[in-house]
């Protein structure tokens, strides 16, 4: 099944690979340093820096995932697709939300759908997409994880009851680091993140959105 979002172009593409292994190198070096200073504080008895180092190591943290995100943008799948018990998957999808206090309703047609995918690559996805739909309803507003079957698809959509977006937001949602948060926070990848392993599962994406209406992401995956 084809879908109406902009592929990222191929440069862009080799561009963000590039800078996501440079990247994951630097990091790896700083937090190494940050980890022997921690030993040596912890030998010395030196206690007055722990909160600094713990806030450093924490930072450097998500810097890892944001360039772990940067790969899944630009790098091809990790592993060969296989058919996988689709319940169970969103389970664990939804769990991390769950336990933050946020309310995920899960809605299964069938809780063993077989989809053929990369698993890994799938709940990254999946999580991107709920990501998403968590900032949207920030201020308010539900957030629905479905899934059925059709005669040749597993179709999954989340949904969300948040703010929505107006038509200009939703022409440029599926576009490289375009974000709708308006201090520029945003990354602006969950949705070419999540593009991307649809498109390389044999699959597709589809955004529907309107203001005060939410947003249902859907991604369309081949039977397994």
């Amino acid at each position: 099944m084809k879908d109406d979002l902009p592929e990222t172009p191929e440069p862009l593409e080799r561009f963000a690979a590039q800078v996501a292994h440079d990247f994951n190198n630097l990091l790896t070096g700083i937090l190494g340093n940050l980890e022997l200073m921690q030993r040596r504080a912890a030998r010395s008895g030196e206690h007055g820096f722990d909160g600094y180092l713990d806030g450093a190591r924490r930072a450097g943290g998500r810097a890892v995932q944001f360039g772990q995100r940067l790969l899944a943008f630009s790098g091809p799948m990790t592993q060969e697709a296989t058919s996988q018990p689709l319940g169970p998957l969103l389970h664990e999808v939804v769990k991390p939300f769950r336990d933050r206090g946020k309310q995920v309703t899960l809605v299964l047609a069938e809780e063993d759908m077989p989809v053929l995918c990369d698993p890994a690559q799938a709940e990254l996805a999946l999580s991107e997409l709920l990501h998403n739909a968590e900032e949207a309803t920030a201020q308010g507003g539900g957030i629905f994880l479905e899934a059925e079957v059709s005669a040749q698809y597993v179709i999954i959509r989340v949904r969300d009851t948040g703010c929505g977006m107006t038509p200009e937001m939703l022409a440029q949602a599926g576009q490289a680091f375009f974000t709708t948060r308006s201090n520029g926070t945003g990354k602006g990848l969950g949705l070419p993140i999540a593009a991307r392993f649809a498109r390389q599962a044999g699959g597709g994406m589809r955004i529907e959105s309107a203001p005060g209406e939410g947003c249902t992401v859907t991604l369309t995956l081949p039977r397994g």
